[in-house]
């Protein structure tokens, strides 16, 4: 039982939010959450470190995916198939299909439960262990 925990790096602006959501995996012993406030320490962090997955806050915005296009072109230090969890506060159609061709493999959007975050830790934990 003594496995080591999967790090996964968290892109989240909102304090509380990041917060409930590192502690959550913490307290239930799913991952190391390693949280970062911007796309830019998300690229530093990314090109430095090894991460089992990521979870990021975004809208339809460029910047956003851009740095996920970067990500799935192996432009770091990070498996170009790292699963994805997206969290998102609203998904159309055109939006949620940019997202697939990305590979996300799961998009939340807020406000979500506690139990959401949890059932996507351990989609990319249990994604990494198959």
């Amino acid at each position: 039982m003594a496995s080591k925990l999967h790090n996964i790096l968290l892109v989240e602006k909102n304090h509380l939010v990041a917060s409930v959501i590192a502690s959550t995996s913490r307290q239930l012993n799913l991952a190391t959450v390693r949280r970062v406030a911007s796309i830019s320490n998300a690229r530093q962090y990314l090109s430095n470190e090894t991460f089992s997955g990521l979870i990021m806050t975004i809208d339809d915005n460029i910047e956003d995916l851009r740095f996920l296009d970067a990500l799935r072109n192996a432009s770091f230090n990070a498996t170009p198939n790292m699963p994805v969890v997206v969290i998102t506060p609203a998904c159309n159609e055109d939006f949620a299909e940019k997202l697939k061709i990305l590979e996300v493999s799961r998009i939340l959007i807020t406000p979500f439960k506690v139990r959401d975050v949890i059932s996507a830790i351990e989609l990319v934990t249990t994604h990494l262990n198959a």
